[in-house]
């Protein structure tokens, strides 16, 4: 499922065919954002549980859109924000970044925009970035009392922060489920296809995509 506001580009604009099939991307986030495993579903398209905090570790996967196969290299990073000279390296050439946080996790998705932002676009100025939040399938499992509370990141949060923080687009997904890796894995190569002055013209409409 993902959400599009205030423009906050979706894959159905602007898509190119790649001349380059081979993409690298780096996913970031804290501790417990669930970044680790959804690189992990991303490419053994499986559920791994994130026993232990990532120091590095680096995935292939295969995707396909409209009928082109584009090869994946994903580097994943450690979470911890005094690690960044070690994070440094995974940013080399990068094509584009996925900034992961935990939608039931209120100091991952806050810590997104004070720190990962910043570090992201030190190192990758003009790199298109997709703001991901993980764990939807708690958050769906929730009796609906609990989601009026400040303990969830509601999906209409998830796009205005989209759209403050300059992201190509906001996805929400499971990583357990599997719910919402599919289209992910789309908008991964839609927003290297889509140029930088395109996604600093944003359309004002406002809609929901699911």
């Amino acid at each position: 499922m993902s959400y599009e506001n205030h423009g906050v580009i979706s894959m159905a604009a602007r898509y190119e065919p790649l001349e380059n099939s081979s993409l690298k991307c780096v996913v970031i986030g804290d501790t417990g954002s669930g970044k680790s495993a959804l690189a992990h579903r991303i490419a053994a398209q499986e559920f791994k549980s994130e026993s232990d905090p990532t120091l590095f570790d680096n995935f292939a996967a295969t995707i396909t859109v409209d009928g082109i196969p584009y090869h994946l290299s994903i580097f994943d990073t450690t979470g911890k924000h005094d690690m960044a000279r070690l994070r440094a390296l995974s940013y080399v050439k990068s094509d584009v970044v996925i900034v992961c946080f935990s939608v039931i996790n209120l100091e991952t998705f806050n810590n997104v925009k004070k720190f990962w932002v910043a570090e992201l676009r030190h190192h990758l100025p003009r790199a298109p970035f997709l703001l991901v939040g993980t764990h939807t399938d708690v958050r769906y499992n929730t009796p609906d009392i609990q989601l009026t509370t400040d303990s969830f990141v509601s999906p209409g949060r998830g796009s205005d922060s989209a759209l403050e923080i300059g992201a190509f687009t906001y996805l929400e997904c499971s990583s357990l489920t599997g719910d919402g890796i599919d289209e992910l894995c789309k908008e991964i190569v839609v927003a290297v296809s889509v140029k930088p002055t395109e996604i600093s013209k944003k359309s004002t409409s406002c809609c929901a995509v699911s």
